[in-house]
């Protein structure tokens, strides 16, 4: 184990968050940089932009506790996807709309709980993006629209994960008009969203990769308040192996159990020496936790400390652990 737990001998204190923190559990995101932005057609100024904050509790003992246990039992991830397309038309916005609504087939409920039933109900609900609030034009050199794709795997409870993606986006999406749908037609328990990507204010949706891990938390948080199993940790930090360079479009069909046209493209050799490192990064922090709770007085700890080490993200971890402290020593003769 590592010697930096030995000397600590008890868990969450200073230098425990800071390992849970090198996993990204509990830790706030990094804000990205933001490009500037043109004004807003709906007022004329000059765009801002809106970051909602962390899920209640991001970070406490208990949030990290049952982040531990889930990386432990091997939880459940939470999928979020923007879907591909720019929507720079509203022909595109429309289609997808029908899309939700599965051609009238389906049910689209707006961000007030209206719902748009038939090709008509939800023609009327693309004229009323359209023509209220920021303007949309019929076409445009910026994204009108976000689609958004948030999924569970198969046998979760379908109407829990309505409820949370509800939830999550009227927190992640206020001040803009949204809708959504479930759909039934994969064994993935999914809803689709689209977003206006102008908010009534005229503040722009502009995501980025922290931007979509809050929301990912934020969806698994949702589902575990409504008693489904659900986590949102990077692959990292559950020491997963990446898949390389693999397009979505080659995932949703290797999903659907249908061929794809050749094979994805190599990885990128510096990539995978990225990922290396910050596995031997996350194999050593999940050591110091291990050690940490294992050495703690209390009982939950020593038992979420036995879970840890018989997962198999402990026993890659420590097989990491060793196989790096076995190179060092080398490196050190060279």
């Amino acid at each position: 184990m590592a010697t930096e737990s030995v000397k600590v001998g008890r868990a969450w204190d200073d230098d425990f968050h800071g390992w849970t923190a090198e996993l990204q559990l509990g830790k706030k995101l990094k804000k990205p940089k933001r490009a500037p932005s043109k004004p807003s057609t709906w007022t004329g100024k000059p765009v801002a932009t809106r970051e909602p904050g962390d899920y209640p509790g991001k970070g406490s003992k208990a949030d990290v506790r049952a982040r531990l246990q889930a990386i432990a039992r091997r939880g459940r991830q939470v999928m979020v996807k923007i879907t591909p397309g720019k929507n720079h038309t509203m022909r595109s916005v429309r289609k997808h709309l029908q899309y939700i609504g599965e051609d009238g087939q389906g049910v689209v409920y707006d961000q007030d709980g209206r719902a748009y039933r038939g090709k008509e109900e939800i023609e009327d609900l693309a004229w009323k993006w359209q023509h209220t609030g920021p303007k949309m034009p019929e076409e445009t050199d910026v994204r009108l629209a976000f689609n958004i794709v948030f999924s569970m795997p198969e046998g979760t409870d379908e109407r829990a994960v309505y409820e949370a993606v509800k939830a999550t986006a009227a927190i992640e999406f206020a001040g803009h008009q949204w809708a959504m749908g479930q759909h039934f037609d994969e064994p993935q328990v999914h809803c689709h969203v689209s977003v206006k990507a102008e908010g009534m204010d005229g503040v722009r949706l502009n995501p980025r990769k922290a931007d979509l891990q809050r929301w990912r938390e934020r969806f698994a948080h949702e589902l575990r308040e409504r008693g489904v199993e659900a986590e949102a940790t990077r692959r990292a930090s559950r020491m997963h192996q990446q898949r390389m360079n693999k397009p979505w479009a080659v995932t949703r069909l290797e999903e659907r159990g249908q061929s794809t046209n050749g094979a994805p493209a190599q990885p990128d050799a510096k990539r995978v020496d990225r990922w290396k490192e910050t596995e031997k990064r996350a194999a050593s922090s999940y050591d110091r936790i291990i050690d940490a709770l294992h050495r703690s007085s209390d009982a939950a700890d020593r038992v979420l400390a036995k879970e840890l080490a018989e997962s198999l993200v402990g026993q890659k971890a420590r097989k990491t652990v060793r196989e790096d402290n076995r190179t060092k020593p080398d490196l050190e003769r060279t």
